[in-house]
């Protein structure tokens, strides 16, 4: 189809139409083929965010506001909400804008905490991969870890480091290897696909049962799950099939009740 005829598509009568065959036409694809962007071997978050500067950064995508969405029904305002993984700061701008709560962010990218900052959010530089504590100096209501986990080779250490500085508790977003469209991919041969630039942008996985067992085993309680994304519909009525990602809030649980 020529880019003319996609143009005069997008602004006609049939847009929605269009949009409906062309996103049902791309998952298709992605059953049986490998993301144009990848560079199996390549890792390196400052290029990413290079690249991304290039378009969209700073700004909500539309999977990225419905979950964006998800961690405001959780928050109240006035709440000091600390963002692991801060990224562009998008996230942390909404639920500023939305709940008005103090806002912090954490970031191992010098040039995401640099844009964050050049947008007048409160972001410091960290590492996650070394003990959180260092960088936490006074506790916060809530602490976000939006799709953060999954790149983490030992994200156990951290939910449990980060226990005692959440009043409220964690808010922990996930993609979903359970969901229907990986189980397919793996059906026909190939690993779920999860990444966009190398295979190992993700270190671990989790599906619906298993998050669910995962939080029991570390001594947390899921207060709340909202399936963000995924079959609209079957999303919240089969969750473990249909649901492409989650938002957990998780608290402590070790203590004696």
């Amino acid at each position: 189809m020529s880019q003319r005829v996609k143009a005069a598509l997008r602004g006609s009568l049939l847009r929605p139409v269009y949009l409906w065959l062309a996103n049902r036409y791309r998952a298709l694809r992605r059953l049986v083929r490998y993301p144009e962007t990848a560079r199996v071997g390549v890792v390196d978050y400052d290029v990413y965010w290079e690249g991304k500067a290039q378009g969209g950064l700073g700004s909500l995508s539309d999977w990225r506001r419905r979950r964006a969405q998800a961690f405001t029904e959780l928050v109240s305002p006035g709440d000091r909400v600390l963002d692991l993984g801060v990224g562009d700061g998008a996230l942390l701008r909404y639920l500023l804008e939305h709940k008005a709560i103090e806002a912090y962010g954490l970031d191992v990218s010098p040039k995401a905490v640099a844009f964050c900052r050049e947008q007048g959010l409160n972001v410091e530089l960290a590492d996650l991969n070394r003990p959180i504590t260092q960088y936490l100096r006074q506790p916060f209501d809530y602490i976000i870890l939006s799709e953060i986990i999954e790149h983490l080779p030992d994200p156990e250490r951290l939910l449990d480091d980060l226990r005692a500085h959440a009043r409220k508790g964690l808010i922990v977003s996930i993609p979903n290897t359970g969901f229907y469209h990986h189980r397919l991919r793996l059906l026909l041969g190939r690993f779920p696909l999860q990444w966009v630039v190398t295979p190992g942008e993700h270190l671990r996985f989790w599906t619906r049962a298993d998050f669910h067992w995962w939080a029991r085993q570390l001594r947390f309680r899921i207060v709340r799950e909202i399936p963000y994304e995924g079959t609209p519909g079957l999303k919240r009525v089969w969750p473990g099939l249909f649901a492409a990602a989650f938002v957990f809030w998780l608290q402590d649980d070790s203590q004696p009740r």
